[in-house]
C-alpha cells in the first residue's frame, strides 16, 4: 500500500528541498485565480499531468 500525499505535499515534491511555504504560496495563488485543485479517485500523485485523448491537440505544420 502506498502512501498518499496532499496536494500540498504533491506541490512541495517538485521544488528540490520539498519547499511547503512556497506550496502554500501556489496553492493561494491559484486559489485567488479561480482554480480549484481536486483529487482524482484512485489514483496517485504525479507530477505528469494524463492526458485524455479529448484533450490531445493535433500538430499543424506551417507552410512558408
Amino acid at each position: 500500500m502506498s502512501r498518499k500525499l496532499t496536494p500540498r505535499q504533491a506541490i512541495a515534491r517538485s521544488f528540490p528541498t520539498w519547499d511547503l511555504p512556497m506550496a502554500d504560496r501556489l496553492i493561494k495563488l491559484l486559489d485567488h485565480c479561480g482554480y480549484e485543485i481536486v483529487e482524482k479517485p484512485h489514483a496517485e500523485a504525479s507530477l505528469v499531468p494524463s492526458v485524455s485523448d479529448d484533450e490531445v491537440v493535433p500538430h499543424v505544420e506551417h507552410s512558408h
